[in-house]
């Protein structure tokens, strides 16, 4: 079975290149979208160009919960289509590591070839007070100001705040919502690029939404033919804050990521030292940090 892993980064360049050669070494080709908003160094795309299974792209500036996010997993996937046959798809944040050695990774989804990795909660039951709703029957343009500035929460807030008293409510509504790093099998795949082919204003409508990431395959493939497929679980081990972001991972995790049912771990970053060398020793790898 041919996989291929679909990253996306904005920084980080070492760690992505020490944990990229590791999965490339296990014989999984990489697919790496780094933001355009981030200037890489030149020697990051020269390893790029010379690195085996390894295809590196700039093509999006992706602000947090924009659109582009989707757009740049999507064009990923094109882009591996183009240049090999995969039976099985990936998409990983550039801050994730396995923590499984890479032929226990590979194997387990070779054993599971058509079932389809993906975390949702399902709105109708999980939020019958309509919490959610605001994400999507209001209008985001996040794709033009950075949520993450001061500036940008603000203008957020108060633009949801002019919608609501104009009495302006989007006809749309997204049943599933979930985590956007998922493992998906060809066919699915196939069968979600020609749905947003075919069907232009789902798309559409999800370019101005609150992190429309977080609905995007959840929608498609739980009213596809394929809903059957879904194994409703994140492989990934998450540390979330009280407000429902990802924390980054230290020491004090591994005891939880190695005694559950993980492949990966997310965010990695500084703190995380400690934590990296641990998994790499115990997987059998070089540290990555």
């Amino acid at each position: 079975m041919n996989q291929a892993f679909l990253i996306t980064a904005y920084k980080d360049f070492d760690w992505i290149k020490r944990t990229v050669g590791i999965y490339t070494k296990g014989g999984i080709d990489c697919y790496i979208h780094m933001d355009k908003k981030t200037k890489m160094p030149e020697d990051f795309i020269r390893w790029a160009k010379k690195e085996a299974g390894v295809y590196l792209y700039s093509r999006y500036k992706i602000n947090w919960g924009s659109y582009k996010h989707i757009s740049a997993v999507l064009f990923l996937i094109k882009e591996a289509l183009k240049n090999g046959d995969y039976d099985y798809f990936h998409i990983i944040s550039g801050n994730s590591f396995i923590v499984r050695p890479m032929h226990e990774v590979k194997a387990f989804f070779e054993e599971n070839p058509d079932v389809n990795y993906i975390q949702m909660d399902d709105l109708d039951v999980m939020d019958t007070e309509h919490a959610i709703d605001p994400w999507f029957i209001y209008y985001h343009f996040l794709h033009l100001y950075d949520k993450k500035t001061s500036f940008g929460n603000n203008f957020d807030y108060y633009f949801l705040k002019v919608q609501n008293r104009l009495g302006i409510r989007r006809k749309i509504r997204y049943r599933y919502h979930g985590l956007f790093y998922a493992h998906f099998s060809r066919a699915f795949m196939d069968y979600a690029l020609n749905y947003v082919d075919k069907t232009p204003g789902y798309f559409k409508n999800l370019k101005t939404c609150n992190i429309g990431e977080e609905f995007f395959f959840h929608n498609i493939i739980m009213n596809s033919p394929y809903r059957n497929t879904v194994k409703n679980e994140s492989l990934f081990y998450n540390k979330w804050s009280q407000g429902g972001v990802a924390e980054f991972l230290t020491e004090e995790d591994y005891k939880a990521i190695m005694e559950g049912n993980h492949l990966f771990a997310r965010k990695f970053g500084k703190g995380s030292e400690e934590l990296a060398r641990h998994i790499c020793k115990t997987i059998g790898e070089e540290s990555v940090m």
